[in-house]
């Protein structure tokens, strides 16, 4: 018997590890449930995605990128948030809604989201290794503060 519905933010929907994790979505449906996706501006994708896995908010990085997602959810009749720019990298991460956090944007783009997320108190599954070089003791402090769980994801493999 599976245990309560996971609410998954993801944040990187677009790359590699994005894709491993949206696999495994499609394939436990009775575990887990996509409450969030975000990608930098590859507005085409995301609506694909958004159809398949009816998240309750979509977030693209890049704000010149939102008219085209707000139009884009509208057109697919979906009641999904069109949200855009790194506040709202944040928001998504920090939402009660979603108790797991994927943190796979690449780069020292997704370090705020990630402690976003650890402040939230989010189980955080962690893709982005900039996240720890860059910001790894106020990462932790983060997480310890907020009562974060970090599990490292391997995007090596």
């Amino acid at each position: 018997m599976a245990g309560p519905l996971k609410t998954i933010a993801l944040l990187g929907a677009t790359g590699s590890i994005g894709g491993s994790t949206l696999d495994v979505v499609a394939r436990h449906p009775d575990r887990f449930r996509i409450g969030a996706l975000s990608a930098n501006g590859r507005v085409d994708e995301l609506l694909r995605l958004c159809a398949r896995f009816h998240p309750d908010a979509a977030v693209v990085a890049d704000e010149a990128a939102w008219p085209a997602l707000r139009d884009g959810l509208a057109a697919l009749g979906l009641p999904t948030r069109a949200l855009a720019g790194a506040a709202a990298l944040e928001e998504a991460a920090a939402d009660p809604a979603n108790d797991t956090v994927v943190a796979a944007i690449v780069g020292a783009a997704g370090v705020a989201s990630t402690l976003a997320a650890a402040r939230a108190g989010k189980r955080l599954l962690l893709a982005n290794k900039e996240s720890v070089v860059l910001a790894g003791d106020l990462l932790l402090q983060a997480a310890r503060a907020g009562g974060a769980t970090i599990l490292p994801v391997d995007s090596e493999h």
